[in-house]
């Protein structure tokens, strides 16, 4: 089954079972949701948990979104799956929790997948049963949770199968887990949105350096013009020089605004982060600001359910309604920088 919102990936899922494949957008960060059942309801497959956070090491320096981000040590999985069980089924009737097992290979092949794409994870698996009462009916569940650090933040992924009058199949489990794979189009069409955005960001860099070694030349040469044309004066003139250079870095050093008066500039630590993350800052219609993936010119934010969109060039209300969103939806909002 293909993702129904992007085609980013496909998942294999039995033959009859009704199905809601899809990557979600929430924020900056990208979330796939897998969910089938199969056709008599008695069993009930989650890939990934939506609303887990991605975390970000106290130390790192981050800044979390709230809703998208938190702020958190890493913890391994076999920590991490108890208290996740706790705190999603921990209220519902007759809960219980089985012994936590470690899932090694899991996690090297996780370990193995970074190493080919050239990223050093550290990761830990793990499983265990666990069950409940739903509507005076025993489930009885398996749930495989892994805990995935890539230095300064980290994410967790959970799944699992629920069982009514039966038992969890792991192998169903495992198979669907593994059987994941990403569309090679897709995620070349995100390399080409990050390289163009790459270019954009040389290109501003290139002409700020140029502009400022144009000023630079011309002070020094304004300073050495005024020495060489009156030596009585001289001393007076290598004064001013340096304090308009004083000045001038001082400039160099101020957050300058982008132009709106009702979107002040980034100062230059939130730019700098915007660009190690591969972010905009967007000021919403409301004045709200949102973070926002880089690569595209103009942003439409949805500002009840905070989703938002990027589009390159022109926009008009058919594009929308092309991508099943709708245009009243959304309103324009200005890039901050």
């Amino acid at each position: 089954m293909t993702d129904a919102n992007e085609g980013s990936f496909v998942v294999d899922l039995p033959t009859g079972w009704s199905h809601d494949v899809r990557l979600l957008r929430v924020g900056p960060a990208q979330r796939r949701v897998v969910r089938a059942v199969s056709p008599d309801g008695s069993l009930r497959l989650s890939l990934h948990d939506p609303d887990l956070p991605d975390f970000y090491e106290p130390a790192s320096g981050m800044f979390p979104q709230p809703g998208v981000h938190q702020l958190a040590q890493y913890v391994g999985a076999e920590v991490f799956l108890p208290q996740y069980l706790n705190q999603r089924f921990g209220a519902a009737p007759g809960f219980r929790l089985g012994p936590v097992s470690a899932e090694a290979e899991l996690a090297e092949a996780t370990v193995q997948r970074g190493a080919a794409g050239g990223i050093q994870l550290r990761c830990q698996a793990a499983s265990a049963r666990f069950g409940f009462t739903d509507q005076g009916r025993a489930v009885d569940a398996l749930a495989i949770v892994s805990t995935t650090s890539f230095g300064i933040g980290w994410v967790a992924d959970a799944c699992a199968l629920f069982a009514t009058g039966g038992e969890p199949d792991r192998a169903l489990l495992m198979h669907a887990i593994h059987s994941e794979r990403t569309n090679p189009q897709w995620q070349a069409m995100q390399n080409q949105l990050f390289a163009n955005q790459q270019a954009i960001n040389a290109q501003e860099s290139a002409m700020w350096m140029n502009q400022s070694q144009a000023l630079h030349r011309q002070r020094m040469g304004d300073i050495a013009a005024a020495g060489a044309a009156n030596t009585a004066i001289h001393n007076e003139r290598v004064a001013m020089g340096e304090a308009s250079t004083a000045a001038y870095l001082n400039r160099l050093n101020t957050p300058m605004p982008t132009g709106f008066p009702d979107a002040p500039g980034l100062d230059q630590q939130h730019s700098f982060i915007n660009a190690i993350r591969e972010e905009e800052t967007l000021r919403t219609a409301s004045g709200e600001d949102i973070q926002v993936d880089a690569g595209a010119d103009r942003y439409f934010v949805d500002e009840h359910n905070r989703r938002w969109v990027g589009a390159q060039g022109n926009v008009d209300a058919n594009d929308f309604r092309a991508a099943g969103l709708n245009p009243d939806d959304y309103q324009e909002g200005q890039i901050r920088r």
